[in-house]
């Protein structure tokens, strides 16, 4: 096991995972703010409204952009404290566009990691219960 690290390398840390913290919640609170705002970007369109849905389709792009951005900075070790914070947005933002992240012309667009992970801890609602991700 690797000794942890003392003096100035652990306020570093810290600050470093304070920052990440920070970021993650002022993006995350434009993106509700967003939603609120406009109430109809947040469910896939039911409407054959071409200008709706293409207006969802870049409103649920930018919320798995930052799903797929917090899953990059909760990886290692280290970052429990994060996972255990946003690993439940996760869920929530992909019980909501999940339909939208399974079209193949959108999970193209994410990186290979990050679909084996919404597909392993967050199936399908047709599929199994999702499980909570190992930390």
């Amino acid at each position: 096991m690797a000794a942890l690290p003392d003096g100035p390398d652990v306020m570093t840390m810290w600050t470093k995972a304070q920052g990440y913290y920070a970021e993650l919640d002022r993006v995350y609170f434009d993106l509700l703010r967003i939603g609120l705002e406009h109430p109809d970007l947040l469910d896939f369109p039911a409407s054959p409204d071409p200008s709706k849905a293409r207006e969802y389709d870049a409103y649920a792009f930018m919320i798995w952009n930052f799903v797929e951005t917090v899953f990059d900075r909760c990886q290692g070790w280290s970052k429990r404290r994060l996972r255990d914070t946003w690993y439940p947005v996760i869920a929530a933002e992909t019980v909501r566009h999940r339909a939208w992240f399974d079209l193949p012309q959108n999970r193209r667009k994410f990186k290979e990691p990050f679909c084996r992970f919404i597909d392993a801890h967050y199936p399908p609602p047709h599929s199994v219960r999702p499980s909570r991700p190992a930390d």
